[in-house]
This record gives C-alpha cells, sequence and structure tokens, in this order.
C-alpha cells in the first residue's frame, strides 16, 4: 500500500498533486509521434522523387555474338598493326605506330571488320601493301575531316570555317 498523498507510477513515486503528468506525458508522446511519422513521409518522397526508374531488358545472343566478334576483329587488326613487318612500313611511309594505333582505337565497329576481312585475305606471308595503303587512307581522311570541322590543325592547305 502507498502512502497518503503519493501514488506509484512506473516504479517511481510521483505526488498525488500532479494527475496532468500523465497527459502531459501522452502529449508530448503523440506530438514525437507526429514528428517522426512527418518526417519520415517527407524522407519517403524526396527519396520517390529522387531515385530515377531503373529498366532491365534482356540481351539477345546475337547482340552478344556481334560484341564477342567485333572485340575479336579489334584485336586482331591490333595484333596486325604490331606486326614488326607492317611497323617498318608504317614508318617507312612516316606513320608513327602509336598514332596509327590511336587511330585504330578510334574507329567505329564497321571500319574495324572491314580491316579485319581484308587481314583475312592478304596471302599468307604476302606484303601488307594493300591493308597498310587502306589504314593509310582511313587516316588521311580522317584527318581531313577532322581538319574541315576545326578539330586539328594539320593540313594547312585546308581553310577553317
Amino acid at each position: 500500500m502507498t502512502p497518503i498523498g503519493l501514488f506509484v507510477r512506473n516504479d517511481i513515486e510521483v505526488p498525488n498533486g500532479l494527475p496532468e503528468l500523465k497527459e502531459r506525458d501522452m502529449r508530448r508522446h503523440r506530438y514525437v509521434q507526429k514528428w517522426v511519422a512527418c518526417t519520415v513521409a517527407v524522407a519517403f518522397c524526396f527519396l520517390s522523387v529522387v531515385v530515377a526508374p531503373v529498366q532491365a531488358t534482356l540481351v539477345g545472343t546475337a547482340d552478344i555474338l556481334a560484341a564477342k566478334h567485333n572485340e575479336t576483329a579489334r584485336q586482331k587488326v591490333a595484333q596486325f598493326l604490331g606486326r614488326q613487318d607492317v611497323v617498318h612500313y608504317l614508318h617507312a611511309l612516316g606513320v608513327d605506330k602509336a598514332e596509327a594505333e590511336s587511330r585504330v582505337n578510334a574507329m567505329t565497329a564497321d571500319e574495324i571488320n572491314m580491316l579485319a576481312a581484308k587481314i583475312d585475305q592478304l596471302p599468307a606471308g604476302g606484303n601488307a601493301l594493300g591493308f597498310v595503303a587502306a589504314v593509310a587512307f582511313i587516316a588521311f581522311v580522317t584527318l581531313i575531316i577532322t581538319d574541315i570541322i576545326g578539330v586539328t590543325d594539320v593540313f594547312t592547305f585546308i581553310k577553317k570555317r
């Protein structure tokens, strides 16, 4: 039994003159609940606006095989440019190996596939004059186009816009 004027609340003795303490605690609890609920609602709204939707599609076998074929063609052309006879021939034409490799790396997949097909048509042990001429022609055309656009300034006879 509790002494007169005191009552026990949550194992704490509180004077009998403060019955509004329970109401104050309830109001404070409701206030905190509302504040937390509003904060969580705003956070969810913010995250739903910020996060972009993700789209997933199936990748077909043809796409995978085309990518693999393009990679194989690039490796074939790079391997061909790495041969000593081709490097010497390019050097005789005044083309640096690093510049030729950077031009080949800048080529599209169709151009790479065309060059790889020409490599396959070369006779074994024969000269690579046709291939090197094709690479030099493509590099020359690329330089002319980039000069006309104004990206490079290699040829002085091309007038800029």
